[in-house]
């Protein structure tokens, strides 16, 4: 018999996924989250679709001393090179947010485009991707099941000359490429559930009568 639609709504899964919002570190308590559930979270987000088996995620949790590095140089990017008073401005403001933040978590993806299985199939680089951004999800809600908030930040940081030697891949392949920074902490801001615009704007459904 399939289930109602009201008891998939009212599961402990939906309810995470509608409650899951961004938060920004800012608003980040200076409590120290449990950084070993992270890693088991970080373990077990790695069982997602993966058409190839290429594992493609790579994962570096910084510490407070990295993350710190990690601002200033956010920091520095939103300075600008001819900064002025506006930039210096946001520049201070981004590195002070970016550097307090308890936890951040880099996840960047590695497809080797030299490999035969990707000079045969080209579209696997898009297939990683999609594996990498399904594992983040699943971390973030493994995160927010623990109570832990979160942020998943495109900031380009990445571009900063200096970003893989703090991150320490600064060895590895030019293609590793960065897909989501994930900052991490405890926090009491409300989180309401977001508005979409109507499904029928989205779904074709051949179901219906």
């Amino acid at each position: 018999m399939a289930e109602s639609s009201s008891s998939t709504s009212d599961s402990l899964l939906a309810r995470h996924i509608l409650h899951r919002r961004t938060i920004a570190p800012k608003n980040f308590k200076h409590e120290v989250p449990d950084h070993g559930f992270v890693a088991k979270a970080i373990d077990i987000a790695r069982n997602a679709p993966n058409h190839r088996r290429t594992e493609p995620c790579r994962f570096y949790l910084l510490d407070t001393a990295r993350i710190r590095e990690i601002g200033q140089l956010f920091g520095e990017l939103v300075c600008g090179a001819e900064p002025t008073n506006e930039s210096r401005a946001r520049g201070s403001k981004k590195k002070i947010e970016w550097a307090s933040s308890p936890g951040l978590l880099v996840v960047t993806q590695f497809t080797d485009r030299s490999s035969v299985l990707v000079q045969h199939n080209p579209e696997v680089v898009r297939e990683d991707y999609a594996t990498c951004c399904c594992i983040v999800q699943n971390i973030l809600l493994l995160l927010e099941e623990a109570n832990i908030s979160s942020k998943w930040s495109t900031g380009p940081v990445w571009k900063h000359p200096r970003f893989r030697e703090v991150v320490g891949i600064s060895h590895a392949p030019p293609n590793e490429e960065v897909v989501a920074l994930v900052f991490y902490g405890k926090s009491e801001f409300p989180k309401e559930v977001r508005q979409l615009s109507s499904l029928s704007r989205s779904l074709v459904n051949y179901l219906e009568d």
